[in-house]
C-alpha cells in the first residue's frame, strides 16, 4: 500500500513538473511574441516618420511655388494656398515631435507663422514701392511739363523729393548650429546668423531755381532736357536698385527654402539610415523571437506528449487500483456475508443440542436430586448458560457487522431493568467475594421507550468484564438521567471497578473484535470470546450514543456510556407491570398439539415438558408426514421446526393455509428455530406462521406461546 502511495506521489510530482515547464515555456513564448509585435510596430513607426518628413518637404516646396506666383501675379489665391501649406507643414512637425522629450514643434510652428508674416510684409512693401514709383513719375511730369513752354521766371526755391528704397544684405556666417536648431532658424528666420537685414536709406533730392526771363530759350531747353535726362536716369537707377534688392530678397528667400529643404533632406537621409539600421535590428530580433517561439513550441509539444503519457499511465494505475480496491471490497463484503452465514449456521447447529441440554437440565431440576446430583445440575446450568451467551454474542456480532440487527421499541422502566440485571450479576460477584452496587437513588424513575434487552446486554457485558478483571474491592454501577426536554432524555451509566486496570497503550484496541488484553502473570486467566466490549460499543452506536473508557493500571477501570431514549407516555406503564400468569396443568388438558421435528433431541425435550403438564400431542419427522396427519385428525396447534427433510416448516405452513377446511387452514402454526434475524423474521411472517420460538427455549417460554394462541 505504501509503495502504491509512493508511486502515486511520484507520478503526480512529475505531472506537476510538466505543467510548470509548460507554463514557463508559454510565458517565454508570450514574451517573444510581445517583442516581435513591438518590433513590427517599430518598423511601422519609422516608416510613418519618414513618410511625414517627405510630406513636410513637399509642403515646403509647394509653399515656395505659391509664394513666387503670389509675388508675380499679386493674386490672393496664391497667398492663401501658401499660408495653408505652411500651416500643414507646422501641423505635421507638431505631430512628428509631439512625444519627443524636447519638442521643437511649437517653436517651429511659431517660426513658420512669423515667416509668413514677414513675407506678407515684404509683399506689401514691394507693392507700395511699385505704386510710389509710378506716382512720383506722374507728379514730376505734371509739375514740370506745363511750365516749359511759358519760359516764365520762377522764384528761387528748392523742391525736395525723397524716395525710400529697401536694401537687403547678408551677415557673415557663424558656427554651424545643430540640426533641429538650424531647421528652426531656417523656418523662423530669426535675427541671428545667416539672417537678412532690411534697411531703407536711398533719398533722391533735386532743386528747381528761378530763371531769368532774359535767359534764352536754348538754355532753358537744355536745362529742361538735362533735368528730364537726369530725372529719368535717377528713376532708372532707383528702379534698378529696387529690382536688385527685390531680387536679393527673393534669392534670400529661395536660399532659406533651399536650406530648409537641404536640412530636411539631410534629416530624411539620416532617418532613413537609422530606420534601415533599426529595421535590420528589428528583423534580427524578429527572427530570433520566431526561432525561440519555434523552440518553445517544440518543447511544449514534447512536454505535452510526455504529460499525456504520464496522465494516461496514472489513470491506468488508478483504474487498476480502483479495480483492486473494488474487488477487495467485494471480497470483504462476501467474506462478511459468508462469515455471517457461517455464524448463523453455527449458531443454529449449536442451538439445537444446546436446547436439549438446557431443556434436560431444566427438567432434571424438577426431579428429586441428592447433593451430588444437584451440584452436577448446577454445573450443567452454568455451562449451558455460558455456552448460550457465547453463541448469542457471536450471532449478535455477526448481525451488527452486517447491519441486520435492529432495536425494539417498547416502553420500560430502566431502573427495574438495571435492578434485575444487578440481581443476576450479583451471583458472579459473590463467587469472587466482590461487592456489586447500583447507585441510582438520585436518578428520576422515568418510563423510557426503547429496547430493554439491548440495554441489559450492554450493561451486562460491562459488569461481567469488570468482575472478570477485579480480584478484590467492588464494582459500582452509577446511573443518572440528563433530560433534553419533555420528550427526550439521555441515560448516563458508569461501570467502575477496582481491578487491574488497562495500560495506556492497550486502550485504543480495547473495543476491537476478538481482542483481549492478556496478562501473562495471572495464572487464573480466563479467556472469553473477545466480543463482549465490541458488541457493547456497536450496540451503543446503534443507539446513536457514546461510550468511552478511562483506566489506570493496577487501580481500576471506568466505562462511561450515554444512551438517548424517548420518554414514554404514562398510560403505557400498565403494560410493563403485567405479570406472567402462573402455569397450571389444568389449562392444558383440553389441548391437542402436533409436533413436527426431525431432531430426536428436540422431540425428547418437548415430550418431557408435555408429559409433565399433561398435554396431548402427536409427532411427525417432516412436513409431508405432518400434512397427512392433519388431513386425518384435528389439532389445536402445530409446533414445527424450520429445517427438515422432504418438506420444511415454511412449506408445511403454506400447505396448511391452502387447506379446504377453513378451521384447519386458520389453525395457529408456531415455528421452533435456531435462526434469528430480520430477514428470517420477514420470511417467517410472509409464509403464514403465527409466531416462532428461538432455540434454546425454556419451559415457560414454550407454555406462554401455547397459551397465547390457545388460551
Amino acid at each position: 500500500m505504501k509503495f502504491k502511495q509512493r508511486s502515486f506521489i511520484i507520478i503526480s510530482a512529475i505531472i506537476l513538473l510538466f505543467i510548470a515547464l509548460l507554463l514557463r515555456n508559454s510565458y517565454l513564448q508570450r514574451t517573444e511574441q510581445g517583442a516581435l509585435v513591438t518590433s513590427i510596430h517599430g518598423m511601422d513607426r519609422n516608416s510613418r516618420k519618414i513618410a511625414v518628413l517627405d510630406s513636410i518637404t513637399l509642403c515646403l516646396q509647394a509653399a515656395e511655388n505659391d509664394f513666387r506666383l503670389y509675388t508675380t501675379a499679386w493674386d490672393t489665391l496664391y497667398f492663401k494656398k501658401y499660408a495653408r501649406e505652411v500651416r500643414l507643414a507646422a501641423h505635421l512637425l507638431e505631430d512628428l515631435y509631439r512625444n519627443e522629450e524636447q519638442s521643437l514643434s511649437g517653436e517651429i510652428k511659431a517660426g513658420l507663422a512669423h515667416k509668413k508674416g514677414q513675407l506678407k510684409l515684404y509683399s506689401q512693401i514691394k507693392r507700395l514701392t511699385d505704386s510710389l514709383t509710378n506716382v512720383n513719375t506722374e507728379v514730376e511730369l505734371m509739375k514740370i511739363t506745363p511750365n516749359v513752354p511759358e519760359f516764365k521766371s520762377y522764384p528761387n526755391k528748392v523742391l525736395k523729393k525723397t524716395v525710400k528704397v529697401e536694401e537687403v544684405r547678408k551677415e557673415p556666417e557663424v558656427k554651424k548650429e545643430r540640426f533641429f536648431k538650424r531647421l528652426k532658424n531656417a523656418i523662423v528666420n530669426k535675427e541671428q546668423a545667416k539672417d537678412s537685414v532690411k534697411t531703407v536709406h536711398t533719398e533722391v533730392t533735386y532743386e528747381q531755381r528761378g530763371t531769368d526771363v532774359s535767359s534764352s530759350a536754348q538754355q532753358e531747353q537744355e536745362k529742361i532736357r538735362a533735368f528730364y535726362a537726369k530725372l529719368f536716369d535717377d528713376l532708372k537707377k532707383n528702379k534698378k536698385q529696387l529690382t536688385n534688392k527685390e531680387q536679393a530678397v527673393l534669392n534670400l528667400n529661395e536660399g532659406i527654402f533651399k536650406n530648409i529643404q537641404q536640412l530636411f533632406l539631410e534629416f530624411r537621409t539620416r532617418e532613413r539610415a537609422a530606420a534601415d539600421q533599426e529595421q535590420e535590428a528589428i528583423k534580427n530580433n524578429a527572427e530570433h523571437s520566431l526561432e525561440n517561439i519555434d523552440k518553445s513550441r517544440q518543447v511544449n509539444f514534447s512536454l505535452s506528449i510526455l504529460a499525456y503519457i504520464a496522465i494516461i499511465l496514472l489513470l491506468l494505475q488508478l483504474y487498476r487500483s480502483y479495480n483492486k480496491t473494488l474487488k477487495a471490497n467485494l471480497q470483504v463484503k462476501e467474506q462478511v456475508i459468508s462469515k455471517s452465514r457461517f455464524f448463523t449456521s453455527i449458531s443454529h447447529e449449536m442451538r439445537t443440542p444446546l436446547n436439549a441440554i438446557i431443556g434436560v437440565s431444566e427438567q432434571l431440576k424438577s426431579t428429586p436430586l441428592n447433593d451430588d446430583q444437584r451440584a452436577m445440575s448446577k454445573l450443567l446450568d452454568n455451562s449451558s448458560s455460558m455456552l448460550l451467551s457465547a453463541v448469542n454474542e457471536v450471532l449478535d456480532f455477526s448481525r451488527l457487522e452486517t447491519g441486520k440487527l435492529s432495536l425494539a421499541k417498547t416502553p420500560f422502566k430502566y431502573k427495574r431493568v438495571l435492578r434485575e440485571l444487578r440481581d443476576t450479576a450479583k451471583v458472579l460477584a459473590d463467587q469472587k467475594k466482590l461487592t456489586l452496587e447500583l447507585l441510582d437513588e438520585d436518578a428520576p424513575d422515568l418510563l423510557l421507550y426503547g429496547d430493554p434487552y439491548r440495554l441489559k446486554q450492554i450493561v451486562m457485558n460491562l459488569i461481567a468484564n469488570a468482575i472478570k478483571f477485579t480480584d478484590k474491592g467492588k464494582v459500582s454501577v452509577a446511573v443518572n438521567v440528563k433530560r433534553n426536554d419533555h420528550e427526550q432524555a439521555i441515560l448516563l451509566i458508569s461501570v467502575t471497578d477496582t481491578g487491574i486496570g488497562i495500560a495506556a497503550e492497550n486502550l485504543p484496541t480495547i473495543f476491537n473484535e476478538f481482542s483481549q488484553v492478556i496478562n501473562s502473570k495471572r495464572i487464573d486467566w480466563q479467556k472469553g470470546s473477545g466480543l463482549g466490549l465490541p458488541i457493547s460499543k456497536k450496540l451503543v452506536e446503534l443507539h446513536k450514543g457514546n461510550i468511552h473508557v478511562e483506566s489506570t493500571l493496577n487501580k481500576g477501570t471506568a466505562f462511561h456510556i450515554e444512551l438517548p431514549y424517548a420518554i414514554a407516555v404514562k398510560d403505557t406503564e400498565d403494560t410493563v407491570n403485567e405479570q406472567t400468569p402462573l402455569l397450571s396443568s389444568d389449562r392444558f388438558k383440553e389441548i391437542h398439539l402436533l409436533v413436527v421435528d426431525d431432531s430426536d433431541m428436540n422431540l425428547l425435550v418437548i415430550k418431557m415438558i408435555f408429559k409433565k403438564l399433561g398435554i396431548s400431542y402427536d409427532t411427525a419427522s417432516d412436513g409431508h408426514e405432518a400434512l397427512e396427519m392433519l388431513k386425518g385428525r384435528a389439532y389445536d396447534m402445530v409446533l414445527t421446526d424450520i429445517q427438515m427433510p422432504v418438506m420444511d416448516g415454511l412449506e408445511l405452513t403454506k400447505q396448511i393455509r391452502r387447506m379446504d377446511d377453513l378451521k384447519k387452514a386458520n389453525m395457529p402454526v408456531i415455528a421452533i428455530t435456531g435462526q434469528i434475524s430480520s430477514e428470517s423474521h420477514a420470511i417467517y411472517m410472509s409464509s403464514g406462521l403465527n409466531d416462532y420460538i428461538v432455540k434454546p427455549f425454556s419451559e415457560s417460554d414454550l407454555m406462554e406461546k401455547i397459551l397465547d394462541y390457545t388460551g
